[in-house]
């Protein structure tokens, strides 16, 4: 199933950063938003790499032991900032940061505030493991951002900030993301298990290395390296692309030749006084006998064709109405969602008030549609497709 990520080369990146740098490292590079009717489905698969080996100070084997809480993501726009470096940290995050809940981050749902797609991936129960969660990308939601929990620790965590999996208008097939431990900046607690100890004010996120905090009782302090190994990566897997054909449109009802005129064939306004001038000679009726002399009728012929032209000049003069644009009402309300679990779609429309006639504006789309669901809620299997 992988073997395109391996052989697709053109958009196939093996990139290596630290946390820090992948925001503005893209933001500088990506000038091209990806198609805002193409749904991109990812796998994200989080690897961790907290061993004894690497990272042996105060390495904690029980009570509780090194592991990780769920991994909580976030699809999202431009807009939307789960966390920032050198920013201070939401309640949110301090909430999760120190205890692992993510009730108060919960709160901004799905279509609020930029978001486009909440995910979750379940913790890992040792220091070293993996776990993998799927999300939905639009071009108008392209951006990716995600946190775990360092367990036990005072505030740490690792995340991703912000990254766009859109470059240059083309999704991205494969990328991996090294990353260090972050220090929320809402406990001053130096080791894996000391005490709560809440930091007023609040300092901003930062990374956590060898130096900083630069005490040599913190648990990642190393008088002997001048970089951490990486503590876990984040890999991200274009799965598969929905295309979505966003409007329906109906089908103009067909108008009568009799309500269209052409310039060509509209009539000329005819002088009548003169027209009425040129029967005056015929004042006298028609009168005709019968073999009996009887008189049986007459036709007082300049007085009908006067009446006749008239008549055809008012029949003719009520073809001249002008064009009529279709009218349509309001839209209506977003309907639920079609599925409560993995790729749905939601819809809205409006009715044709008045028909467009005598070449008048056709009628706009009658209905809409978007993308909607999520992947948060779907087991395991629901993206195996053949």
């Amino acid at each position: 199933m992988w073997s395109n990520f391996t052989t697709s080369g053109l958009l196939s990146l093996i990139v290596l950063l630290i946390v820090g740098l992948v925001k503005p490292a893209h933001s500088t590079i990506n000038s091209i938003s990806c198609q805002a009717d193409r749904l991109t489905v990812y796998r994200v698969i989080v690897h961790t790499f907290w061993s004894r080996e690497r990272f042996p100070k105060h390495y904690p084997e029980w009570r509780p032991p090194a592991h990780w809480s769920k991994l909580v993501g976030r699809s999202h726009n431009e807009s939307f900032h789960l966390f920032q470096l050198g920013r201070v940290a939401s309640e949110g995050i301090r909430i999760f940061s120190e205890t692992g809940a993510s009730d108060v981050l919960d709160e901004l749902s799905q279509g609020e505030g930029g978001v486009y797609d909440e995910f979750i991936a379940p913790a890992i129960p040792k220091g070293v493991g993996r776990a993998e969660a799927e999300f939905f990308v639009d071009g108008n939601h392209s951006r990716v951002s995600l946190i775990s929990r360092v367990v036990p620790s005072p505030d740490w965590f690792i995340g991703i900030d912000g990254y766009d999996l859109c470059s240059n208008g083309r999704w991205i097939d494969s990328v991996t993301i090294e990353v260090d431990p972050l220090d929320a900046g809402t406990d001053s607690g130096l080791t894996f298990t000391s005490p709560n100890w809440a930091t007023e004010p609040r300092a901003a996120v930062k990374r956590l290395t060898p130096r900083q905090p630069n005490h040599p009782a913190s648990s990642f302090y190393y008088s002997d390296r001048e970089t951490l190994p990486p503590i876990a990566s984040f890999q991200f897997l274009k799965v598969k692309e929905y295309e979505l054909s966003e409007v329906f449109h109906h089908p103009e009802q067909e108008i009568s030749n009799n309500d269209v005129m052409e310039p060509s064939t509209r009539p000329v306004e005819t002088n009548l006084k003169s027209a009425s001038s040129a029967f005056s000679s015929m004042s006298k009726p028609v009168v005709e006998k019968d073999r009996t002399n009887n008189v049986i009728d007459y036709v007082p012929y300049a007085e009908k064709k006067r009446k006749d032209i008239a008549g055809e000049k008012k029949k003719k003069l009520k073809k001249i109405r002008p064009p009529r644009d279709c009218i349509v009402s309001e839209w209506s309300s977003w309907t639920p969602c079609s599925k409560t679990c993995g790729l749905g779609e939601m819809t809205r429309s409006r009715t044709v008030l008045m028909h467009a006639r005598r070449g008048g504006r056709p009628c706009p789309p009658l209905k809409e549609a978007t993308w909607c669901g999520s992947a948060r809620s779907c087991g395991r299997n629901y993206f195996n497709w053949g």
